[in-house]
């Protein structure tokens, strides 16, 4: 174990530290600077273990190096080989729904998408929301077409009152509007009457 003595807990000093001992790996500077950025981000505590222990420094340095490379090879992609690689990877996850997540996927930045493809905690984190999403959307759905079943049955016998003949389609023709929007018509008998009255009149000039 190589010991490194009292380490001051300072980003910026730990991170000159640890910059030191991966060029002695011989590793180019440039990429040298990139995997102690990759390591930093691993925590103050963290670092001091790889600063103190050089089998430990060697494997995260291997580990970084090897994203990096992912990351090269990712950043290789265009488009279309990011979303075949992203579809590939939510297939395994998630068959039923892996077209409609992947498109959800794809309205992410390229870059955020790469970073996904690096990590398979994002990438689950990422499916998962998505799936969620999906599954409110679905249910929010089936709400909303009960909703406007029982709010067409109670419409279609206000408006067989007043246009018995053309009830089913001025019916139709209102439940065109949203839900909150039927639900309005009927607590208001008024605004109700205007809006069967120029469903009615949209029919006649139609039909002549």
């Amino acid at each position: 174990m190589q010991k490194c003595g009292a380490i001051p807990e300072r980003k910026d000093v730990l991170g000159d530290h640890l910059y030191s001992l991966v060029v002695s790996l011989n590793i180019t500077a440039d990429e040298a600077a990139q995997v102690t950025g990759m390591l930093l981000e691993m925590g103050n505590n963290e670092v001091l273990r790889i600063l103190q222990d050089k089998k430990l420094l060697q494997v995260q340095v291997k580990a970084a190096q090897g994203a990096l490379k992912r990351r090269s090879d990712y950043k290789s992609f265009d488009n279309e080989e990011l979303a075949e690689k992203l579809y590939q990877r939510v297939e395994d996850q998630e068959q039923d729904n892996c077209a409609k997540i992947t498109g959800m996927l794809l309205e992410l930045d390229c870059d955020v998408i790469e970073k996904l493809l690096l990590s398979n905690k994002d990438l689950d984190v990422a499916i998962s929301k998505a799936k969620a999403c999906l599954d409110n959307n679905e249910n929010r759905s089936q709400v909303t077409d009960r909703g406007k079943d029982e709010i067409g049955e109670e419409l279609f016998d206000k408006v067989v009152e007043i246009y018995p003949d053309l009830a089913a389609k001025i019916t139709g023709m209102l439940l065109e509007m949203n839900v909150e929007s039927l639900k309005v018509l009927l607590t208001c008998p008024q605004l109700l009457k205007e809006k069967v009255d120029m469903a009615y009149k949209a029919l006649l000039n139609t039909s002549s």
